[in-house]
């Protein structure tokens, strides 16, 4: 009796595992968002220091990689076709949710550390073997970037149209002034999220000794300036130029 609930009980555990399994697993891009919008990707788990996992996606090689930090009310899917252009440029690209964004997981303690997410990223490809790492976010990914990221072990950050967090979606710590790797901003004079008078006053304040800052026209924003605007190309030939000579 004893050896046949034995018998069944290792049946029974032998089929629910694999269920199990895929439960935690991480889903595809294609399951994700709707498609994979031509980029072979390997979907992930990141874990980050105070233990929130996040949905991420890995894609391409090289030593130098780039992780992209999203806009507000979005997610990685709406960074694919500038994920897609990097790739086929050479670059290893990681493109991850924020937490409490996308399929990440929404904490209920320190839901506004965005910085930890972005370590988070950076660490990954640093002990994937990437010799150079970059950080690109767009709006509040941008503002991530210029305010959480100083003293991260990057060779360069790149903000489009990201400033500061508003109230409710990030902390402003440690700063501008904190950043020291070289930092590239690039924005559009009519810009109403990311005024022309303050994106000047942060890239002013941005402690990295190299540093440059490039203001198109019209009020694109974020990912737009490389993926929708006019001068999208231009943009994103400028960006891989900036990548290329730190690289």
């Amino acid at each position: 009796m004893v050896h046949g609930l034995r018998i069944a009980l290792l049946l029974f555990l032998s089929a629910v595992a694999p269920a199990a399994q895929a439960a935690h697993a991480p889903p595809s891009l294609a399951a994700a968002c709707g498609s994979n919008a031509g980029i072979k990707a390997q979907p992930l788990w990141l874990t980050t220091r105070d233990g929130v996992r996040l949905y991420a996606i890995e894609a391409g090689h090289g030593a130098a990689a780039v992780a992209l930090a999203h806009q507000g009310g979005s997610d990685l899917c709406g960074e694919l076709p500038y994920a897609k252009t990097l790739v086929a440029s050479g670059l290893r690209v990681l493109a991850f949710d924020f937490r409490g964004w996308g399929h990440s997981q929404s904490p209920s303690h320190d839901s506004l550390a965005l910085g930890r997410d972005l370590a988070a990223a950076v660490a990954r490809l640093h002990g994937e073997g990437a010799k150079q790492v970059f950080l690109i976010g767009a709006s509040m990914g941008g503002a991530a970037v210029v305010q959480n990221s100083g003293g991260m072990p990057v060779a360069g950050s790149v903000s489009l149209s990201g400033t500061r967090l508003w109230p409710g979606y990030g902390i402003n710590t440690p700063g501008p002034s904190a950043l020291r790797a070289p930092f590239l901003y690039i924005g559009s004079k009519n810009d109403g999220r990311a005024p022309l008078t303050e994106a000047r006053k942060i890239f002013r304040k941005a402690g990295s000794r190299d540093k440059r800052s490039a203001f198109y026209r019209g009020s694109w924003h974020g990912w737009s300036l490389v993926q929708d605007a006019p001068f999208a190309a231009k943009t994103r030939a400028l960006i891989l130029a900036w990548i290329r000579a730190r690289s």
